[in-house]
């Protein structure tokens, strides 16, 4: 299975079988982190593996999960770097995926230290093996593209399976904060205002929800052999939106 295939399936695991992944596995996580291409070269985003199968850890937080391994996401300050955390999550989300390792993402839950090498922890992120059906949550509903896109041309069949993939994306109490105005040749993403909260942590949460979409939108356009780029406008980072904020635009090159 791929990561791109991850997106289809995978979902949020809470209850896990407190047993050891093969050491080959949790080696193959520790290069892949490492090679993992970011969204941003210039935000430092760095993640530490915590062995808890002897349940020495102390887990604390609203919606924590008992797991025999935690990946802590440390990250700087400031949305280009939480939406990079987002971005470098998923992928490694969905390689664990790839090899059939159940994950949850545990926002405002704290495991290991809170500072690693000047960043901040973001949250951890829950995996291991699942433990029967009942580790799996249903999958969450997500709004239809009909929702969450205005078409201002008709895309092809590539771009519109982007899409499909960037709707599948998970995000913090399922808020789907991602909006789309959609070209035949380009993608402009929104961030909805209603999403952008004066509340820090749950602003760095919608930037790092940006991030895991945005991460699914490369995987579909690898997947589909799509040459992509990732720019920031200018002329409309400086504009003011009634319903949402500018965050990038995805332009695809024939």
């Amino acid at each position: 299975m791929s990561s791109y295939e991850g997106i289809f399936i995978r979902r949020s695991v809470r209850k896990y079988r407190m047993e050891p992944l093969d050491t080959g596995l949790l080696e193959a996580l520790k290069r892949f982190l490492k090679n993992a291409a970011p969204l941003d070269s210039q935000s430092r985003v760095s993640f530490e593996i915590i062995d808890n199968l002897k349940q020495k850890e102390k887990v604390k937080g609203l919606w924590k999960a008992e797991a025999p391994y935690y990946l802590a996401v440390y990250c700087e300050s400031g949305s280009a770097a939480c939406r990079n955390a987002g971005y470098l999550s998923e992928q490694a989300v969905l390689y664990l995926t790839s090899r059939e390792v159940a994950t949850c993402y545990l926002g405002e839950t704290k495991v290991g230290e809170p500072q690693k090498d000047g960043l901040k922890r973001l949250l951890v992120i829950a995996f291991g093996r699942a433990e029967g059906k009942n580790g799996t949550e249903k999958p969450a509903k997500r709004l239809p593209l009909s929702s969450l896109c205005v078409y201002k041309d008709e895309p092809g069949e590539p771009v519109k399976a982007i899409l499909r993939a960037a709707r599948l994306a998970p995000s913090s109490f399922n808020s789907q904060p991602w909006r789309f105005v959609v070209y035949s040749d380009r993608i402009y993403i929104f961030a909805k205002k209603s999403a952008v909260s004066p509340v820090k942590a749950l602003s760095s949460m919608r930037d790092f929800n940006m991030g895991i979409m945005l991460s699914h939108i490369m995987l579909a356009a690898e997947e589909l052999w799509m040459n992509m780029e990732t720019v920031t406008e200018e002329q409309f980072l400086k504009k003011t939106y009634k319903n949402g904020e500018y965050i990038c635009t995805i332009v695809f090159h024939s």
